[in-house]
């Protein structure tokens, strides 16, 4: 999956065209796909860097804290929107005995994310959550949720909503195609048009719903958010990039805990249906941490007693 960060690093560098009125409508694109109650399959991969760092000088060796998480899932769509969602997210850390020594000075959120480690799945359907949590064999029901729930907390993005899209789109501030290019798997030629620009937490917050159940707190700060779409000649999906670095210190990042966040998320095989089924499971707590938006909940960090 690691073609997927080079994917979105080349569209980056791609020259831009004088035929930006030739492209196709992506959110036009996007509706009719709602309308339709289209699914589709994703790929996701990205990684968060800590504040955690240790250093001795003699002999010279470092630790930092870091975790990278990717997997697969699927999405269900309906003219309202996602009616159903599950993935499959695996999460590998670094630099854990930092984390262990936060934890024991009793910071919840570095407990959380040490227990994630692993591989977590997770379906949201007809209104609830359920998780099948590292290690364990059974799932659990954990809560209310939406039908995006279980695909949207790594990707704070949601670009299959209409609304949200056309945001992203107006206020962009960079436009390139590539020359049209045969595709491997299906051996169509396509071309694939790219937007990219900034927005803040808070007016992502403001005009999406999923971000708003995501984050679970109107306290997301002003930090911007640099986000890069690419869609193909029909106008479908074909990936969404976002990363930020911290500069206000938001409550829970910067200094408090994350530096930086960067996610991708590829689309693929847009079908007529997609079949997602609750899964026999017991009433059951949530974890504490199980996607990124976890930290904008975090609360306050320990004082260090050392």
């Amino acid at each position: 999956m690691k073609a997927l960060i080079a994917t979105v690093a080349l569209a980056t560098a791609l020259p831009g065209t004088a035929h930006a009125s030739a492209a196709p409508d992506p959110v036009a694109t996007v509706r009719a796909l709602l309308a339709r109650s289209a699914g589709v399959t994703i790929e996701f991969l990205g990684g968060a860097q800590t504040d955690l760092f240790w250093q001795n000088d003699s002999p010279r060796q470092q630790i930092t804290g870091g975790l990278g998480f990717r997997g697969t899932g699927k999405l269900k769509l309906s003219p309202t929107g996602a009616t159903a969602s599950e993935i499959t997210r695996i999460v590998d850390l670094e630099g854990e005995v930092l984390m262990q020594q936060e934890a024991d000075k009793g910071d919840a959120y570095w407990a959380g994310l040490l227990a994630s480690a692993g591989t977590t799945r997770m379906i949201s359907t007809k209104g609830w959550l359920y998780h099948l949590l590292p290690k364990t064999r059974s799932w659990l029901r954990t809560g209310r949720a939406s039908g995006a729930a279980a695909a949207y907390g790594d990707q704070i993005i949601n670009v299959l909503e209409p609304a949200t899209l056309a945001k992203l789109i107006a206020t962009a501030d960079r436009f390139n195609v590539t020359p049209w290019i045969k595709d491997r798997a299906t051996g169509r030629r396509k071309r694939i048009y790219t937007h990219s620009g900034t927005i803040t937490f808070k007016e992502l917050y403001r005009i999406s719903p999923t971000f708003r159940e995501a984050a679970g707190t109107p306290n997301v700060g002003a930090d911007e958010i640099w986000w890069q779409y690419l869609y193909d000649d029909r106008g479908l999906p074909d990936r969404l990039a976002w990363h930020f670095t911290t500069t206000t210190k938001t409550k829970g990042l910067g200094d408090d805990r994350i530096r930086s966040i960067r996610a991708v998320t590829r689309f693929w095989d847009w079908q007529a249906k997609v079949a997602i089924t609750a899964p026999v499971a017991k009433p059951g707590r949530a974890p504490a941490v199980d996607e990124m938006t976890d930290i904008l909940r975090a609360g306050a960090r320990p004082a260090d007693t050392d």
